[in-house]
């Protein structure tokens, strides 16, 4: 547990910062940037919590990492009504840390034991409570700091395209939920559901803005 608190505390360390600094590139002000940053940290933790409360009803309490990136989803919007000469920079800055800050969370599930996947004794099974299950947690932190690392390679080279970007982390979000052991019995969960509708969200408001010109 002492892990993943530290790996939680690491995603916004190292997530924040990125954006602040993507945001700095694009000469936004460095005393709005500190307001968006200090805007971001509440609204993720808060909807991290809200949702693991509603999706248990309200039995437990914990974080949901599609709650937090609808709490990030919420601050880009929230700052860029406040100053929308800089909403481009908030929402791509911001989606291009979702899954720095989401692969960094799920090491700490990992280790913390939280989450199995489905029942599996080959290569790489992790034991719980309950059997061999498939490693989804290590899984999970492998393909999203992955794909961070693809988009901050194609940002820095003028080639990212923060709406292909949204399709391809909300596509993969659901399609590796599939391998939860809380997706036995389901055609399809609640928190695939609602990461698609976040990540609509995304796609909607980066289409209508036009944000996947290239700078």
């Amino acid at each position: 547990m002492h892990m993943y608190k530290i790996m939680i505390a690491s995603s916004f360390i190292l997530g924040l910062p990125t954006a602040a600094y993507l945001q700095k590139r694009k000469n936004v002000p460095l005393n709005i940037i500190g307001l968006s940053v200090a805007l971001e940290i509440p609204l993720c933790l808060y909807m991290a919590v809200l949702m693991t409360f509603l999706l248990s009803k309200g039995k437990n309490i914990g974080l949901n990492s599609t709650g937090a990136a609808l709490g990030m989803l919420l601050g880009a919007i929230i700052f860029s009504k406040i100053t929308p000469q800089y909403k481009k920079e908030f929402f791509i800055s911001y989606e291009i840390i979702l899954p720095l800050m989401y692969g960094l969370g799920k090491i700490g599930c990992a280790c913390a034991g939280c989450c199995a996947g489905i029942p599996y004794n080959g290569l790489f099974r992790v034991h719980t409570k309950n059997g061999e299950a498939f490693p989804i947690q290590k899984l999970e932190a492998i393909v999203f700091l992955l794909l961070f690392a693809v988009s901050i390679v194609l940002y820095f080279k003028k080639r990212f395209n923060p709406l292909v970007a949204a399709i391809v982390y909300s596509t993969t979000k659901i399609v590796l939920d599939f391998l939860r052991a809380s997706h036995i019995g389901h055609v399809i969960t609640s928190n695939q559901i609602m990461c698609a509708v976040v990540m609509a969200v995304f796609v909607l408001i980066i289409y209508k803005e036009q944000f996947y010109i290239k700078d």
